[in-house]
């Protein structure tokens, strides 16, 4: 046997292992992503159904498509209030957080000052406390603050819980960036403010996106805190407002799915926007 069919069947060998390996990788990754889709799926189909079709058969698609559950998931649920009061939560906790987190992160990154390792590693300390611990104090203290049923007991407290990452992020996201151009940018007279509104800040949209990308899927999503917090009707958020669909003895599953299926609408709209972004801001301080 000649060298060159040896080098020929070694390349076989190895490209028969590199197939078995991808087509394994790629049936999990299938697989994964059916038990993903699939509760979407039965949420959308269930959400277009009759009444009478899902007392016949809890698993099925709609023999005829009907927006009567949507109709009364609307009224019957409130969501037109309870989408707004998400909206406004959502929106001011990501602009809040992304403000913060941004500042912290340029001043971790890319400023010297003293005590700054201290500060940061008791700000990343935070994200090993399980949020579920603090509920009673944060209770207490929203009571004694009288921030109790109002929007801005969330929204503080979606910031706080959010920023220890969000400011690990941007400061790894500024880390990476280097230093000449800030150099370059006092050399020509710019100070601390304009060259991170200048220079760092424009190079920063990929990371912001993916800022945006989490605090709106969290803040949007958040349950436990909002039934905590949020006691009446004109501050409830949706994940809150959509119980009232689900009452002690009787259910209306077709409206409580319709219900959660236009929960669910604002935050697969949220990621297809930014989801380019989204990748690259996450790996944006691994490599320097």
């Amino acid at each position: 046997m000649t060298s060159a069919s040896v080098a020929v069947e070694a390349g076989g060998r190895r490209l028969r292992r590199r197939f078995r390996g991808s087509w394994a990788l790629t049936a999990g990754l299938g697989l994964f992503s059916i038990s993903a889709i699939l509760p979407l799926l039965f949420m959308a189909a269930t959400a277009f159904r009759h009444e009478s079709d899902w007392d016949r058969s809890k698993i099925g698609l709609p023999t005829t498509a009907s927006f009567g559950a949507f109709e009364r998931a609307w009224t019957g649920a409130n969501i037109g209030i309870y989408f707004r009061n998400s909206a406004i939560v959502t929106l001011s906790t990501v602009a809040l957080t992304v403000i913060c987190s941004t500042l912290a992160g340029y001043s971790f990154g890319k400023i010297r000052w003293r005590l700054r390792g201290p500060v940061y590693l008791f700000v990343l300390a935070w994200l090993a406390i399980p949020p579920l611990l603090l509920m009673v104090p944060i209770y207490v203290e929203m009571v004694q603050l009288g921030l109790l049923d109002t929007y801005g007991s969330v929204i503080l407290l979606y910031t706080a819980l959010n920023l220890p990452f969000n400011v690990y992020l941007m400061s790894a996201f500024f880390r990476s960036l280097p230093d000449e151009l800030i150099e370059a940018a006092r050399l020509d007279g710019a100070g601390i403010h304009r060259v991170f509104l200048r220079v760092l800040l424009p190079l920063a949209k990929p990371a912001l996106a993916t800022l945006v990308i989490f605090n709106v899927l969290w803040a949007w999503n958040e349950f436990l805190f909002a039934l905590l917090l949020l006691q009446t009707d004109h501050v409830k958020t949706l994940t809150v407002g959509v119980l009232q669909l689900q009452s002690r003895f009787v259910t209306d599953y077709p409206a409580l799915m319709a219900g959660l299926l236009i929960t669910s609408l604002p935050v697969i709209g949220a990621y297809l926007i930014f989801q380019r972004h989204l990748v690259r801001g996450i790996v944006a301080g691994a490599v320097k």
